[in-house]
């Protein structure tokens, strides 16, 4: 007498393909969803880095007077000394602590390209760079930076940084030194070619903080003449989705952080930069790279 197990239907290969199909479709349509979820994570991830190194300038400017964390040290035009650097400064003094060039710290983004993005002074063309990592303290020998600690001054360490700081960043040539241009400044330089040297910017320079670029995805410090996605030598690195297109976390001088899409970016005056959306782009309503946009775009 059969039994009922031997009585039972099998499926057939017509079914068995049919499961396979639907299973494959399935997995078509998760995967693209988890890799979203992924990418959406890392960009969190990289705005609440962004808030906590916000939050630590202002501090850091809290207990030196409304003094500005520099964008690093120095002494002279084209110094040869090492350079600080502001994520050592934040390190060394407590407000944000991280481990010597380590990927998994606060000062580093979860979607950092793996390249030393200005090893060679500039990000060039190369799309990557901007979006690479530069190590800070370190000393410019020719036209390579070489990572270096400075024991006498307690940087100890040697840390990897993937973001950018809005700073006035002369080193290396003489130029006509205006205090106060942008969030922050290589304090130190000079004297530059109207006898003028590079002071610590104070809070009270800001006019509009909640606009005023302070921080973003990116590498080093200045070229602000080049922001925008697809510049040569842009320094800004849009690593993460906006609004379909590619954008760059940004934190500003009040501490808040949001994304800036690669053709909305600010920039500065220089190169060949027409004026006009020089002026377009910093105005009032819209993040600006000027400390006080009025002035700094007065004919």
């Amino acid at each position: 007498m059969p039994t009922k197990s031997a009585n039972r239907p099998g499926f057939t290969l017509i079914e068995l393909l049919v499961v396979i199909a639907v299973i494959a479709l399935l997995i078509g349509i998760i995967l693209p969803a988890l890799a979203g979820a992924r990418k959406a994570g890392r960009s969190a991830g990289c705005l609440s880095n962004l808030r906590q190194m916000a939050i630590g300038c202002l501090s850091y400017a809290n207990d030196n007077k409304e003094g500005v964390i520099p964008s690093f040290n120095m002494t002279g035009i084209d110094t040869t000394e090492p350079l600080d650097g502001w994520g050592p400064i934040l390190d060394r003094d407590g407000y944000i602590g991280a481990p010597a060039q380590n990927t998994r710290s606060v000062f580093y983004c979860p979607e950092t390209v793996d390249v030393a993005g200005v090893a060679s002074g500039q990000t060039g063309t190369d799309p990557n760079n901007p979006k690479g990592w530069h190590e800070w303290p370190f000393v410019r020998t020719g036209s390579a930076n070489e990572p270096v600690t400075i024991p006498t001054l307690g940087f100890e360490k040697i840390l990897r940084v993937s973001y950018w700081m809005n700073s006035i960043n002369p080193i290396g040539g003489t130029v006509v030194v205006e205090q106060d241009l942008h969030y922050s400044g290589s304090v130190g330089y000079g004297p530059g070619s109207n006898g003028l040297y590079v002071k610590q910017t104070k809070l009270n320079a800001f006019v509009r903080p909640h606009q005023l670029i302070a921080l973003a995805d990116g590498v080093y410090v200045g070229r602000q003449r080049d922001n925008q996605l697809g510049q040569a030598n842009s320094r800004i690195g849009y690593r993460h989705p906006g609004n379909g297109k590619a954008a760059a976390n940004t934190g500003f001088a009040d501490g808040h952080c949001r994304p800036i899409g690669g053709k909305e970016f600010p920039r500065a005056f220089g190169g060949s930069n027409d004026p006009n959306e020089v002026i377009a782009e910093n105005s009032n309503g819209k993040p600006s790279v000027f400390a006080n946009p009025e002035r700094a775009m007065r004919p």
